[in-house]
């Protein structure tokens, strides 16, 4: 069992730490011997709150990591000592907790007191000077095409991830109307539309990868800057099961060089890039209700009511892990195996009251039940080999989850019963301080799977393009400049 520290990201080592503040202190010399900074203090309201205007409830480790993210954020007025930090301090009451309001001010301040980065926010606690970098510095230039328009997205909650992350860029500050400050371009192909314009399943493949390679011949025809890259600096997104095998049938560039935001994220899958592609949150949420909210990472949930053992709900007859599991344990006391269809009511109370929530592999990897599970608190026990976890550069999934290898399945109900009550206690403290990295909100939360996903992208930015020069006589020649100066 991890450590609760280890769940924050995989921290860079002392040196490469030392030498980036060190860099930093170097810049800040070099170009001023003072400079305007604004600090914010806080006041203390004894056993008085704010009613209302709730921005995020913080899952901080202490009272100064509060104070951090409230003043890293410009719309944050205060918080109180539950966590809740605010957008606005009115209609004070009286009560239980204490409330904290921010106070900024503008001062002179020395190289030498460029700070260390100390804010954390979550997963980004290591990692709060480059996250900061991302929020002013990343700009997505988003390709305009009318290729594949006419058919319609999906919205529901197990491929409505690939329509939710479109329309989030679309408004989004990151967007940028200028290539020419482009971090990075977006190639906007929607697979799962593309795949669900067709009811026969290989037929419905076939058509998204043959609208996905004409819209991207479309754009390598109309603008230079794929070819400046050969499309390392472009990503796309394919939420449905095919995931990045939609560009197996496209340009051999697209798979090889442009970054995937995909579900299907299997290290069996030929076609998906580990050290490339990122795992996104598969889940955009179920209907009116915002199970996030309800959930809550499990934290409003009493930890001794969780009575059952084991959990889980789906078709029994995908793939070969669900069928073995079934025969196993389908008649278990200690394991609740419903096949089939389970009314929201039920699958909320189940998930409510079982320590340990089964994300098997079906026809694929990856399930949203993952996030279900994640969402109640219920600590996922994932069995589905070569599965890379959501946002795993990110989050340590051995602090939040179990992983059973497929081999292991009869072993399972013993490798549950050895997870002491101390450990489940800290899966499951830990899931309550990562659930809202990996919850998709419109619009964006701080921190949460929209930003998360985006910093996993801004990872992976430092590219070469090819850029033409002038030189005598009117030819050119071509040159390789860095797009990042600190590459």
């Amino acid at each position: 069992m991890r450590h609760l520290h280890s769940m924050f990201g995989r921290a860079p080592s002392s040196s490469s730490s030392s030498s980036s503040s060190h860099s930093l202190r170097e810049k800040a010399k070099v170009t001023t011997t003072r400079r305007k900074e604004t600090r914010n203090s806080f006041i203390k309201l004894e056993g008085v709150d704010s009613i209302g205007n709730d921005m995020f409830l913080a899952y901080a480790a202490s009272l100064k990591q509060l104070k951090s993210i409230c003043s890293a954020l410009e719309d944050c007025e205060g918080f109180n000592s539950d966590g809740w930090v605010k957008t606005r301090i009115n209609n004070k009451q009286r009560s239980s907790i204490d409330l904290y309001m921010k106070q900024t001010a503008t001062v002179f301040v020395e190289p030498e007191e460029f700070p260390e980065g100390d804010v954390s926010a979550g997963v980004f606690w290591d990692k709060w000077e480059d996250y900061s970098e991302m929020e002013q510095s990343l700009k997505i230039y988003v390709y305009d095409t009318s290729i594949g328009q006419q058919y319609p997205s999906l919205e529901d909650y197990k491929y409505g991830v690939e329509y939710m992350f479109l329309s989030l860029l679309s408004k989004s500050k990151f967007r940028t109307k200028s290539p020419d400050e482009a971090t990075f371009f977006f190639v906007p192909a929607r697979c799962t539309a593309y795949r669900k314009s067709v009811k026969d399943l290989e037929e419905g493949k076939q058509k998204a990868a043959l609208v996905t390679r004409e819209l991207l011949e479309n754009i390598k025809r109309d603008y230079p800057f794929w070819n400046a890259s050969l499309g390392t600096d472009h990503f796309y997104i394919c939420a449905h099961d095919m995931g990045a095998n939609v560009t197996e049938m496209s340009d051999r560039e697209l798979f090889k060089n442009a970054i995937g935001l995909v579900n299907t994220a299997d290290y069996a899958e030929p076609m998906f890039v580990p050290h490339k592609d990122v795992s996104i949150p598969p889940h955009s949420g179920r209907g009116i209700v915002d199970w996030s909210v309800v959930g809550a990472g499990g934290a409003p949930f009493d930890p001794m009511l969780r009575t059952m053992l084991v959990f889980f709900a789906g078709h029994p007859g995908r793939g070969t892990v669900r069928p073995k599991v079934i025969q196993l344990f389908g008649s278990d006391p200690d394991f609740r195996i419903v096949q089939g269809y389970i009314s929201d009511d039920d699958y909320m109370h189940a998930l409510k009251t079982t320590k340990f929530c089964l994300c098997p592999r079906g026809n694929v990897a990856w399930s949203p039940r993952i996030m279900d599970a994640i969402w109640f608190g219920c600590v996922p026990v994932i069995i589905s080999d070569y599965y890379v976890p959501p946002l795993n550069d990110l989050i340590d999934w051995d602090a939040i989850s179990i992983t059973v290898p497929e081999k292991q399945i009869p072993d399972l109900k013993r490798i549950l019963f050895s997870v002491s009550q101390l450990e489940l206690k800290e899966l499951q403290e830990n899931i309550q301080k990562v659930y809202h990295h990996l919850t998709w909100h419109d619009p964006p939360h701080p921190f949460d799977a929209f930003h998360s996903v985006l910093y996993e992208l801004w990872q992976k930015r430092h590219v070469r393009r090819l850029r033409t020069l002038p030189v005598m006589g009117g030819a050119y020649r071509y040159s390789f400049s860095p797009f990042d100066s600190t590459v």
